[in-house]
């Protein structure tokens, strides 16, 4: 009986040290638990205030973004417009081979190769920059718009003086040629006096030309037709000012700008003379009337080179560069 007992009591004290040893197991891997727990709760709290402030910022973001696009879309000049005006400066450089250090220029002082510029800059192609040259003269040497031509721009060209019509119509078969002088009036028949030097033929009185110059001498008079600038635009233009006027006739140049429907037809550029004749080098002169009428027609002068003023259309200048 007694082996017995203590058999029971070794096996119950091997049980309950085991229980023990169980318990404290348990109760260290319990407190473990509550640690792990207790850190799990602490970074869930930080990752949750992490997602509030990026849910902020993207909410923030998001507002940005659909303001961005309702101004994009607001204004007069969207991102496409503006993608659109770099294509096309890109292809009239590519196109024309446009180097802004190498032109070749046919003017007489120039004015072809400002022109260039000034459109390529505006990111006009080349060959849509159609003019309407009066006094075309020569049809390439001298003249501002054959660079245009060569580009592929058409347009149209008078001139009163008959003996330029046959080469005119040859080198620039392409274009529009009339024989026939501008005024402020058109179907009338005027007086037009030629001279043995190029580009001095005008209508009129020519005094003052062959008391300038000993060499020039009236070789004859001829009956002409007249046609007026907006007569033209409405006939060759389909009633749409071309980009670059030409003017250059000889003194009647404040007659036609004062005829001319500047509320209509409009161009781009005009290009006109703003000295008076002189065999000799005419400096810090220039044609004060045209200036004043110009800017006042909400013209500015773009360039002058020392014989032209090219002048520039303020208003459609601000639609292209706003």
């Amino acid at each position: 009986m007694k082996l017995y007992t203590k058999i029971l009591r070794f096996l119950f004290r091997d049980l309950y040290a085991r229980n023990e040893a169980e318990r404290l197991e348990i109760k260290s891997v319990s407190e473990q638990m509550h640690q792990q727990i207790s850190e799990l709760r602490q970074q869930n709290q930080e990752l949750s205030a992490l997602l509030q402030n990026t849910q902020k910022r993207l909410d923030c973001l998001e507002h940005y973004r659909a303001e961005t696009e309702k101004r994009m879309q607001s204004d007069d000049v969207t991102t496409i417009e503006l993608a659109h005006k770099i294509k096309l400066l890109q292809m009239s450089c590519q196109q024309n081979q446009f180097k802004l250090f190498n032109k070749k220029t046919y003017a007489q002082a120039g004015e072809d190769a400002i022109l260039m510029y000034a459109c390529a800059m505006l990111g006009i192609p080349f060959h849509e920059c159609n003019y309407l040259d009066l006094g075309a003269n020569q049809p390439v040497e001298m003249s501002n718009t054959y660079f245009f031509y060569e580009q592929g721009a058409r347009g149209v060209l008078l001139e009163a003086n008959p003996l330029f019509i046959p080469e005119l119509k040859k080198q620039r078969s392409g274009d529009t040629v009339l024989n026939q002088a501008v005024t402020d009036k058109s179907g009338e028949t005027v007086t037009f006096n030629i001279l043995n030097l190029d580009g001095l033929s005008k209508i009129g009185d020519i005094s003052d030309i062959l008391e300038a110059n000993p060499d020039a001498k009236l070789e004859k008079s001829i009956e002409i037709e007249t046609i007026c600038y907006n007569d033209i635009i409405e006939t060759y233009f389909d009633k749409k000012a071309p980009v670059i006027l030409n003017l250059d006739i000889e003194g009647l140049e404040m007659q036609i700008l004062q005829s001319m429907n500047l509320n209509l037809y409009r161009p781009l550029f005009i290009i006109i003379e703003m000295i008076p004749y002189s065999k000799t080098l005419t400096a810090g002169v220039k044609n004060q009337e045209l200036f004043n009428y110009l800017n006042a027609q909400n013209y500015i002068e773009y360039a002058f080179t020392g014989i032209n003023s090219i002048f520039i259309d303020k208003l459609q200048y601000e639609k292209f560069t706003s």
